[in-house]
């Protein structure tokens, strides 16, 4: 490899923050696995169909944004995400605009345009010196 190539590589990882991604990139594809899992059991609202997924990666993390259609009222979506996402532990969190539920790392947020609901889990942790 050309000594002129790899210093050119080395600065450029170490400009754009991506050098970290490659040391450890076991952790961030383990961090997206999870974050695919607490999507499916927690987030999908119920007998809903999905019609659109507007999920995108990032180096580090997913952002999983998905929108489906229900059948049910609003106020019984609502209470289906207090019950569900309250019982397992995620904190219920209020401000002005909206509802969301924040456990640890990861956040939920849960936008009602009726009968499509947008759920969106977000990964909202530091890198714990990773």
């Amino acid at each position: 490899m050309n000594m002129k190539f790899l210093i050119i590589l080395i600065v450029f990882c170490a400009l754009t923050g991506i050098g970290p991604v490659f040391l450890h990139h076991d952790t961030y594809e383990a961090r997206k696995q999870e974050e695919l899992v607490v999507f499916r059991e927690c987030a999908t609202p119920p007998d809903a169909r999905e019609v659109s997924d507007n999920s995108y990666e990032k180096y580090k993390t997913i952002t999983i944004i998905k929108k489906y259609k229900v059948s049910q009222a609003k106020e019984q979506i609502e209470k289906y995400y207090q019950e569900k996402l309250t019982s397992t532990g995620w904190e219920r969190i209020e401000n002005k605009d909206n509802v969301h539920y924040r456990r640890g790392d990861l956040a939920i947020f849960i936008e009602y345009d009726m009968p499509i609901v947008e759920v969106s889990l977000l990964y909202v942790g530091d890198d714990k010196g990773v």
